[in-house]
């Protein structure tokens, strides 16, 4: 309680006040204010923001860092569980009712779109021309979709446990990485999060900018349960590219941080080989190498190489479990985005061409401009996607298989100088023959660049086979 007082002039004595007198110090009490009455209310709002920012853009652990990831695609429905502050303050994953009704009425509501669209035959490729392709087409995207709508709520309600785990996994390894002296920057994860969620919001809204230009610019103006049914599989596989990516980068960036460490063990051996006179240029020069912010391996005085090999291979290990979750709980889902992409790009190149060179399109109020727009445009952002997909499993694959060759660059300068650390390099070599990482859709399609060109040899071979069909033209 602070207690304030004021100034008065002397007065003289007052009967009628108790004890007959006023103070005549000059000093009065006037009466008691908290300390929250001294502070603007604005000021301690903006502080309380200024608080949650720098919480926000400083994480201090591993699902912090995945906050507005895992966030986002709960409100989305795509996940029923979201991070949460634990008893310890520290966040944590929990699955909720209103995460489940979420998702429920999500599912609901964009099957209930696409059915509407479907019974009253009212699609976006119906505005543009009416064929036997045309119509099977929308067939085939309007089944698929369903289907993959159906399948991702699927996936994310009764697979949930698997992408739990898959987290969970990267979250215990961190803890395994600060006992052989290395920290995960959370800082840069949660700025690769928020750039790649910010990346697809941006394509997100010029696709649709683009898709109701065309339409606007022809008068043509189709219902919002036909908008839906159209741009929902876009946003719905936009959501699983955006959780897919984040976890690979970040099981990237583990295996990136154990190939550091088996470069700093191979560095440490060529030092102890050299002679003591050429030992302190040496250090000097690869001293320079290492990378700024990663501390040292050697940090914590009680592990020997030997026992940083094994904690290496534990760690590689729990890795590849983590990945073998998350293809797991994916396999489905990417299934469903690669059929979708290859329904929309062999369909889309035959619309463009027979817009372009066939007749069909006279008959309806767009151009031909406006169908390779259009149409091409999709196709755009749908291969887009999956080239994400591909470019980041690629490059977590490759990551991986990295940590082989350093392996056995270590075991080259090992080899005859420590024969129990030969050993644990020879495990770890063994363990990195049967402990591969692998993403696919269910097994029919590895994730890898060959993705991308396989779609476009059966579209090749697909538009060939329409004239002789009497499709074409």
């Amino acid at each position: 309680m602070l207690e304030t007082v004021v100034k008065c002039p002397k007065t003289s004595p007052d009967p009628g006040n108790g004890d007959g007198r006023r103070p005549l110090d000059g000093i009065v009490p006037v009466h008691h204010m908290e300390p929250s009455d001294t502070v603007p209310r604005h000021h301690s709002w903006s502080a309380m923001v200024r608080k949650y920012l720098s919480s926000f853009l400083n994480p201090t652990d591993f699902y912090a860092a995945q906050r507005p990831v895992l966030r986002v695609s709960f409100l989305a429905g795509m996940t029923p569980f979201t991070v949460v502050k634990g008893p310890t303050e520290l966040m944590m994953l929990r699955c909720t009712p209103f995460g489940y009704i979420n998702s429920s009425l999500h599912a609901i509501l964009f099957c209930s779109c696409y059915v509407n669209a479907l019974l009253k035959g009212e699609t976006i490729t119906r505005f543009f021309f009416r064929t036997d392709i045309s119509t099977l087409g929308d067939v085939l995207q309007f089944t698929i979709g369903l289907t993959a709508l159906a399948m991702t709520f699927f996936c994310s309600i009764f697979q949930r446990n698997k992408l739990i785990n898959a987290f969970h996994a990267l979250a215990s390894i961190d803890r395994r990485f600060k006992e052989i002296g290395m920290e995960t920057n959370y800082k840069s994860t949660l700025h690769y999060n928020l750039l790649v969620m910010c990346t697809k919001v941006i394509i997100s809204s010029l696709y649709l900018l683009l898709c109701l230009a065309v339409f606007i610019s022809s008068s043509t103006y189709p219902n919002l349960a036909t908008w839906m049914a159209f741009l929902m599989p876009y946003f719905m596989m936009s959501m699983v590219v955006v959780v897919f990516l984040c976890f690979v980068n970040q099981t990237k960036h583990r295996f990136h941080l154990l190939n550091k460490v088996l470069k700093h063990l191979r560095q440490a051996v060529l030092e102890k080989r050299i002679s003591p006179q050429r030992r302190l240029s040496y250090w000097h020069a690869i001293k320079i190498q290492r990378p700024l912010g990663i501390a040292s391996v050697y940090s914590n005085n009680d592990k020997t190489m030997p026992d940083v090999v094994s904690t290496v291979a534990d760690i590689q290990d729990a890795l590849c479990e983590a990945c073998s979750y998350a293809e797991d709980y994916f396999t489905i889902q990417m299934l469903t985005i690669v059929t979708i992409v290859f329904v929309i790009v062999v369909f889309n190149a035959y619309y463009v061409l027979d817009a372009l060179i066939g007749s069909t399109s006279q008959d309806t109020p767009f151009s031909k401009g406006q169908f390779a727009v259009f149409f091409l445009g999709q196709a755009t952002v749908y291969g887009f996607g999956v080239f994400n997909i591909v470019y980041g499993s690629s490059s977590l694959v490759r990551e991986n298989d990295n940590i082989g060759i350093n392996v056995h660059k270590l075991l080259n300068v090992a080899a005859g100088t420590d024969s129990e650390l030969a050993a644990k390099l020879m495990q770890l070599s063994l363990q990195m023959v049967h402990r591969k990482v692998r993403f696919s859709a269910c097994g029919l399609f590895s994730l890898d660049f060959t993705l991308i060109f396989t779609p476009l040899c059966i579209s090749k071979s697909t538009l060939k086979c329409l004239p002789a069909s009497g499709y074409f033209f």
